[in-house]
């Protein structure tokens, strides 16, 4: 039996907005509990790997659902190559401090290293999403258009 209730649409925008604010406290808690296992109790991976997974599952999923929809996250103010990078550079500046006091690794080599992988995956990353997300934008504005004609 289908529920055909109208719903009023001020209620289900509070109601996503809830579930929203639900489910980023729920991904940082996810965050928090890895860190805290993983840095300061020394916890072997099988002990946080089901937070781990869950995580990584709530990142993919948000991406895929948003990149299908035609959702920009990866680029939404349009910035050029140039602030990309930089921006890169700053966060790869930042989780190398994180890195290094949260594992006590202070040796140069391995945080050189670590900052290296981490500036070229993310900009590479980055980079693709930005491409894929404009093929996507087309796309959707190809069919606008074309929906624009038929009528």
């Amino acid at each position: 039996m289908k529920n055909n209730n109208i719903q009023d649409e001020r209620i289900l925008s509070e109601r996503r907005k809830i579930q929203s604010r639900g489910y980023a406290w729920i991904v940082t808690i996810l965050l928090v509990s890895i860190i805290v296992q993983q840095f300061f109790m020394r916890a072997p991976f099988a002990q946080y790997a089901v937070e781990f997974f869950v995580l990584i599952g709530c990142g993919l999923y948000n991406i895929i659902a948003n990149y299908k929809k035609g959702i920009d996250i990866w680029n939404p103010r349009g910035d050029d190559k140039k602030q990309i990078l930089f921006s890169t550079l700053i966060s790869g500046v930042l989780s190398v401090i994180f890195f290094a006091v949260l594992s006590g690794n202070y040796q140069i080599s391995n945080l050189a290293f670590y900052f290296a992988s981490f500036v070229v995956f993310f900009f590479i990353t980055r980079l693709i999403m930005i491409g894929l997300n404009n093929k996507k934008q087309e796309n959707i504005d190809k069919e606008l258009n074309d929906d624009d004609k038929i009528e």
